[in-house]
């Protein structure tokens, strides 16, 4: 990237929008080339001005932020996206990272934080705000842990004990079929292929003792 790094702004409260275009054009690294006001309005203004780098809130009027960057993505894939908002939550973060962002921060951000994790997205880094992510992760595998009955925990634990499909149906008073069928689904839930795949996802999130 030669030149001035090339930013389009894109957040719904003027204040926040006059603020950061302030702040960054003292930069001498950086040229803001448009402001947006809601998401439509940004997908408009990538395609005209073409910016280098991208500095947008999730929570926008019109259209969302993740799908505003979809858009924008479909027509100019080479656009660096940085996500910074407000809010930390599994939604906000989730759909900022499918939606494709560079980068996840938060507003209360330092301002030479947020230059210099400007200046590594701009480069081709990602930079995520890491209690941000981590929160995510830990919600993810809250949630895939309660995806399961006490009774599919049960057939998981004595699968992880090395037991047969006929040791689990006696132990549980099932028919073999039925346990068969439940480590199917086990499988299918996990996206696991085999049952020593089963027992290697169960010691991973922590689903066995």
């Amino acid at each position: 990237m030669s030149g001035k790094i090339r930013v389009l702004l894109a957040d719904d409260h003027p204040l926040m929008n006059e603020g950061l275009k302030m702040t960054i054009s003292k930069w001498e690294e950086f040229e803001v080339i448009g402001v947006a006001k809601d998401g439509i309005q940004a997908v408009e203004l990538s395609r005209q001005l073409k910016p280098d780098l991208l500095v947008m809130d999730m929570q926008m009027p019109k259209l969302s932020g993740p799908a505003a960057v979809k858009q924008i993505r479909g027509f100019l894939p080479e656009v660096r996206v940085l996500a910074l908002t407000t809010f930390d939550d599994v939604n906000t973060v989730s759909g900022a990272l499918e939606a494709g962002c560079n980068g996840f921060l938060l507003k209360v951000i330092a301002p030479e934080k947020l230059r210099s994790s400007m200046l590594s997205i701009a480069g081709g880094l990602n930079v995520y705000d890491e209690d941000a992510i981590s929160h995510l992760q830990q919600s993810l595998k809250d949630r895939r842990n309660t995806a399961f009955s006490s009774r599919e925990r049960e057939v998981l634990g004595y699968v992880c004990e090395g037991m047969t499909n006929a040791e689990i149906a006696a132990k549980l008073n099932l028919r073999p079929g039925t346990v068969k069928n439940m480590i199917s689904l086990l499988l299918s839930k996990t996206d696991c292929i085999s049952r020593a795949q089963l027992v290697k996802y169960a010691a991973e999130n922590n689903l066995i003792e």
